[in-house]
Order: C-alpha cells, then sequence, then structure tokens
C-alpha cells in the first residue's frame, strides 16, 4: 500500500510537468534557447509526451525502471534551463529557485533509486 501511495505522489509533478511543456512548449523552447539550448517548441512537445508517458510507466511494474530512467535523463535539463538560481538577483527570486532546483535534485535521486531497484 505504501510503495503505491509513494509511487502515485511521485508521478503526479511530472503528469504536471508534462502537460506544462506540451501546452507551452513555445515559452519552454525560448526559455531554453536563452541559456544555449536548442530546443524547438516540437522538441519541447516531444519532451512533455515522453514525460507523461513514463510517469504513467512509473505505475506498471514491467515499465517502471525504464519510465524512472526517462524521468532522470529529462530532469538535469529541465532543470538547468528551468531553476538557475545562480544568475537571480532578487534574493527571493533566488530562493525560490534553489528551493525548486533542490526540489528536482531530490525527484532525479528518487528516479534513479527507481531505476536502479530490482524491484522497484
Amino acid at each position: 500500500m505504501f510503495r503505491r501511495a509513494g509511487l502515485l505522489a511521485f508521478t503526479a509533478i511530472f503528469l504536471r510537468g508534462g502537460f506544462n511543456q506540451r501546452t507551452r512548449a513555445d515559452m519552454y523552447a525560448e526559455r531554453a534557447q536563452k541559456v544555449g539550448v536548442p530546443a524547438s517548441p516540437d522538441v519541447v512537445r516531444a519532451a512533455g509526451w515522453a514525460m507523461q508517458a513514463a510517469a504513467i510507466g512509473l505505475q506498471i511494474e514491467p515499465l517502471r525502471r525504464l519510465s524512472a530512467l526517462v524521468i532522470a535523463l529529462e530532469l538535469p535539463l529541465v532543470t538547468y534551463i528551468g531553476h538557475r538560481f545562480w544568475e537571480m538577483e532578487d534574493p527571493q527570486q533566488r530562493e525560490q529557485h534553489l528551493t525548486h532546483f533542490l526540489k528536482n535534485t531530490s525527484l532525479l535521486g528518487g528516479a534513479l533509486f527507481i531505476a536502479g531497484s530490482r524491484r522497484p
């Protein structure tokens, strides 16, 4: 019961994040390009679909490890593009982005844990 609840809770952020990438692809592509990552809206949209598919795949035991790996591969780039706390001059914005950076780092740890587990 705890494992299922934990996986469901872990999945929610990726369903929402993938939805945002798909529906706001132009904005995310522009943000990526500003920091030197060549991403078109179509690439961002595809990454959103992949994130949502991986989130659903976490709930299906034979797909769980692969799905966690997909999420683990997406998180560093999403974090680098979206939460560049070191560039923020406003202390409140810096703190907010640092919090999201660390949250994503924790999510990456969880995804790697699941991907590396024999029976996730």
